[in-house]
């Protein structure tokens, strides 16, 4: 019986990804990317959802999205309890993603999130590479 493969990667759309270490929660750092990134950052009213072992796992999402240009940010936590979203990235416990032509706009926009309050560290993942990436796009 002849096998098909799936590409993933193929489907996934563009997007900038931005790990982000930071030990408050979520609501704590959404205030203050706002306040460095000059956003607008607000919940989604729904969770990124998961199921494991019979227990649903909530990832919290907050979103900006400009309706004319259909720019789109959205902060998405990696923790649920001990659990992670993406467990493939440990150091991550919250992922900024980024439309690319923002992020291209954007100087210094790396630097301008680990300057902002309670940032621990910031650093760029690649969307191509990061394994279980469609997860951050839901």
């Amino acid at each position: 019986m002849p096998k098909h493969r799936l590409d993933d990667a193929a489907a996934l759309p563009d997007a900038v990804v931005f790990g982000i270490s930071c030990h408050v929660p979520d609501y704590r750092l959404c205030w203050s990317l706002n306040r460095a990134l000059g956003l607008e950052l607000e919940r989604r009213r729904s969770d990124i959802v998961e199921h494991a072992r019979g227990k649903e796992l909530h990832y919290t999402v907050f979103d900006q999205r400009d309706e004319e240009s259909e720019v789109r940010w959205s902060l998405v936590s990696n923790t649920c309890g001990k659990r992670r979203l993406i467990p493939s990235q440990r150091s991550a416990d919250f992922f900024l993603v980024v439309d690319p032509e923002v992020a291209e706009a954007q100087d210094g926009l790396l630097g301008r999130i680990r300057g902002a309050e309670f940032v621990l560290t910031a650093f760029a993942l690649p969307m191509n590479e990061l394994r279980m990436g469609h997860k951050l796009l839901l």
